[in-house]
């Protein structure tokens, strides 16, 4: 496995989240994850498993920005950026203006980005993960992921490298 990119299939959203929290001990201070699917897929799923495993709180409840665009989780290995841009109408311009871009240079910090391509036209940084959720059936998910730099392909690569050890070889899609 190079490391850009893989694709699995989770059974449950115990599984993705334990996808997640299994990545989340890869990744570094500064790291963008862009989250897109529909509706429903688990993309906060995904997150409340990245919360999980960079050693948030307990108390930590990790739930969907969409209302309020970002929620901010501390007390973890690194802080972890939750924004959801499902709402945002304006793209590039309205994400800056927002102010929400200033998290993407916290490098204690993880962001993770709902429905980024309400931003496409953002420069979003170089060294990203993109992930893709896809319904499969009501419990199972196509989670595919792209790495698209240095430090997102060695967290991929931990991550595939995790997933090999644990036999689940026949779950990884390879392209």
């Amino acid at each position: 496995m190079a490391g850009d990119t893989f694709a699995i299939e989770t059974r449950s959203a115990a599984e993705t989240e334990a996808l997640a929290a299994r990545l989340a001990c890869a990744l570094k201070g500064g790291m963008l994850l862009a989250l897109a699917g529909e509706l429903g897929a688990g993309k906060t799923v995904f997150v409340r498993g990245l919360a999980r495993g960079l050693n948030m709180p307990p108390d930590v409840m990790v739930t969907s920005p969409t209302y309020v665009l970002q929620h901010i989780y501390r007390g973890g290995r690194l802080t972890l950026y939750h924004i959801d841009l499902y709402r945002l109408l304006g793209g590039a311009v309205e994400f800056e203006d927002s102010g929400l871009h200033e998290c993407l240079d916290d490098c204690q910090g993880v962001v993770c980005v709902e429905w980024p391509e309400r931003a496409a036209d953002l420069q979003w940084p170089p060294d990203r993960i993109s992930v893709q959720i896809d319904h499969l059936d009501p419990q199972r998910r196509r989670i595919a992921m792209q790495a698209t730099g240095p430090n997102s392909r060695g967290a991929l690569a931990a991550l595939g490298s995790w997933l090999l050890a644990l036999g689940s070889k026949s779950d990884i899609m390879r392209r």
